[in-house]
């Protein structure tokens, strides 16, 4: 009977969902936009300062961004932070000052504005350094700041959007919704300024307003080469149903199992 049980434990075992690897990124900021900042609710001004779920940066608000209900399906999250596109926005200073194994992502829900340059997140100077998201016009990209603007075509909708620019051993990937939709081999400047969210970097420059909704903004560093594409925070894939081949082979197994317990037993008897 210990042989039965031991048995059909192992096929419980293999009928199990593997165990995610554990994530390979550091996270050095996070910005929930509402779930760190005390009292917030829809509705209501963002806090001021907003405060990161990870790391030591706050970011001071200008004008009145507001937070949100109307979220991104499938990841954790309870708000989001809306921006009218004229002058409301989250500035700090740089985050990190890496310019090679870091990544940026957020989401992003554009109100359907593409009449001029906006910056979603940005660390660093977008005139002469860093790195960020950004919607150029009517599509989404990258930014390398005073060295290049990303070469994709990935059109603005009205739709959330996950956005990330990961560089990895000198290659930089933009990836929408969790797939590559550029590559760059060029090196951005080494990031100094300040960093945003909703709007430029930088508080002398008021411009670049974005308008629209953003949450579950994230900056991270990895080691050279340990980057995947599921340290990304997206919907996790569905699960896949066992086929009717792999069900049989189950069942025929438990089946010979239960007649070879059967048979010692009574041979026992």
């Amino acid at each position: 009977m210990n042989k039965l049980a031991l048995s059909l434990g192992t096929l419980c075992i293999l009928g199990m969902n593997v165990t995610p690897v554990e994530a390979t990124v550091t996270t050095v900021a996070q910005y929930r936009l509402g779930e760190a900042d005390p009292g917030a609710v829809p509705g209501a001004t963002g806090a001021n300062p907003t405060l990161p779920s990870v790391g030591a940066v706050t970011l001071s608000r200008q004008g009145t961004p507001s937070y949100s209900a109307t979220l991104p399906t499938g990841i954790s999250s309870g708000l989001s932070m809306s921006f009218n596109g004229v002058n409301q926005r989250y500035l700090g200073p740089t985050v990190s000052t890496l310019a090679d194994n870091f990544g940026v992502e957020a989401w992003v829900k554009s109100n359907g504005s593409t009449a001029n340059l906006a910056t979603l997140v940005y660390n660093g100077n977008s005139s002469s350094s860093g790195w960020g998201l950004f919607r150029r016009f009517g599509n989404w990209t990258f930014l390398y700041g005073g060295v290049t603007f990303g070469a994709g075509a990935a059109p603005v909708t009205t739709n959330w959007t996950h956005l990330a620019l990961v560089r990895s051993g000198g290659v930089a990937s933009f990836y929408v919704n969790g797939q590559v939709n550029d590559s760059a081999t060029v090196a951005p400047n080494a990031p100094a300024g300040g960093f945003g969210i909703g709007g430029n970097s930088l508080a002398a420059f008021d411009l670049e307003y974005f308008d629209g909704l953003i949450d579950e903004v994230r900056v991270f560093t990895f080691q050279p080469g340990q980057f995947s594409v599921t340290d990304l925070n997206l919907p996790p894939p569905p699960q896949p149903i066992p086929s009717t081949d792999l069900w049989a082979k189950l069942w025929l197994t438990l089946a010979t199992l239960l007649t070879a317990g059967l048979a010692l037993r009574l041979r026992r008897g």
